[in-house]
């Protein structure tokens, strides 16, 4: 019992692969009551459940650094200055990660399907789940539970090695090796932006930002969502790449100008 009290981090991984778990029990039992169902009909629910299961999983172990009062210490003072800072740096990275992906991976297998993912971003509960409900859940499990928990009991390895283990396993979690690059690269930076504010409000908000984007795209280009068609073509893309980079510049010297060191 002290190891579990004093090692908690894998018990975070175990509740999302519990609520994983039982997404997958709850699809079947739905396909073998109601087969005509569509795939976005079936999985929708499912997630939502699942999400909302692994939320309810995390608060019944919480750390107890994670309360109402340091999560809304985000918004206030010096960690609110710093969430809206290390936003405004998420944004360029977001598109450039994703433009990135594009043209540099463009073959990575995906187990999704693009198909399958927009028949549940066309349902109403797929739409929340992945837009809202999935983005807070992963960052209380993998923020709030494995990052907390490595940065409490491991932090005289440093405060990138929490951040970049909580990033690693949360890219595997995906389970698709066309999000995983994307989903790596998104990990550090959520991570930096709840070691850096001391708050989840900063990654939860970026994090509903990036799911909430794709879902945007995929909305509103659904004979292509790539990021490239949607900005208007290879031209379009390239000038939005430049003005990001200089955004990116931009926000990092921000960044630094209040300082790296957690306050």
């Amino acid at each position: 019992m002290s190891f579990i009290r004093r090692h908690s981090w894998w018990i975070y991984i175990l509740f999302f692969g519990c609520a994983q778990l039982t997404a997958g029990i709850l699809s079947v039992l739905l396909l073998k009551l109601h087969p005509e169902l569509s795939y976005g009909q079936i999985m929708a629910p499912t997630l939502f459940a699942a999400n909302l299961l692994g939320a309810i999983l995390f608060f019944c172990h919480r750390p107890s650094s994670i309360t109402w009062q340091t999560t809304l210490s985000g918004l206030r003072g010096q960690n609110g200055r710093r969430s809206v800072l290390v936003f405004l740096l998420a944004l360029p990275v977001i598109l450039l990660v994703n433009l990135g992906q594009e043209i540099f991976f463009p073959e990575l297998p995906d187990w999704v399907g693009e198909e399958n993912m927009k028949s549940i971003m066309f349902n109403p509960f797929g739409l929340l789940t992945v837009a809202v409900l999935g983005p807070l859940t992963e960052e209380l499990l993998f923020r709030g539970g494995v990052q907390t928990d490595l940065d409490l009991h491991h932090s005289n390895q440093g405060w990138f090695v929490p951040i970049a283990f909580s990033a690693f396993v949360f890219s595997l979690i995906h389970m698709n090796p066309a999000q995983m690059p994307a989903a790596f690269i998104l990990g550090l930076l959520l991570g930096f932006a709840y070691w850096w504010t001391d708050s989840l409000v900063a990654s939860v908000a970026i994090h509903v930002f990036n799911n909430s984007f794709a879902c945007l795209i995929g909305i509103l280009s659904p004979n292509d969502d790539s990021l490239i068609h949607f900005l208007g073509g290879p031209t379009s893309a390239g000038i939005t790449a430049i003005v990001c980079l200089f955004w990116l510049y931009l926000a990092f010297r921000a960044v630094q100008k209040e300082g790296l060191r957690k306050g």
